[in-house]
């Protein structure tokens, strides 16, 4: 999480734009959390994301970090996929039969560790 400031900042341009990409890939019907995020970080995307057109996935950001949102939201650890570029199985439509509840993909905005 980064540091918050006293003051509250606004969140460079190329930050919502690549927050508003993360949404457009996973489409409408969709639902995207972003988690551990600072205070301010916080508020200035949920206000940003509040403007949002309909062709995009709903989004909510958390200051939480992912493990603590499943908790808290009843989610299985073998009920996650987690999106690993070096896995040995390619993801397939398959994948989105039912048996995953959250699909989760790591890193910085969306960059792999």
């Amino acid at each position: 999480m980064e540091e918050d400031e006293d003051t509250a900042r606004s969140i460079p341009p190329w930050v919502e734009l690549e927050y508003s990409h993360m949404r457009i890939l996973a489409g409408p019907g969709a639902h995207v959390h972003f988690t551990h995020l600072s205070k301010s970080s916080t508020e200035s995307l949920s206000v940003a994301f509040q403007s949002s057109t309909t062709d995009l996935a709903d989004a909510s950001c958390h200051e939480q970090g992912v493990l603590d949102l499943m908790k808290s939201k009843g989610i299985a650890l073998d009920k996650v996929c987690l999106l690993d570029p070096k896995a040995e199985a390619v993801l397939a439509p398959e994948d989105g039969d039912g048996r995953f509840d959250m699909f989760l993909f790591g890193g910085i905005l969306g960059a792999a560790i």
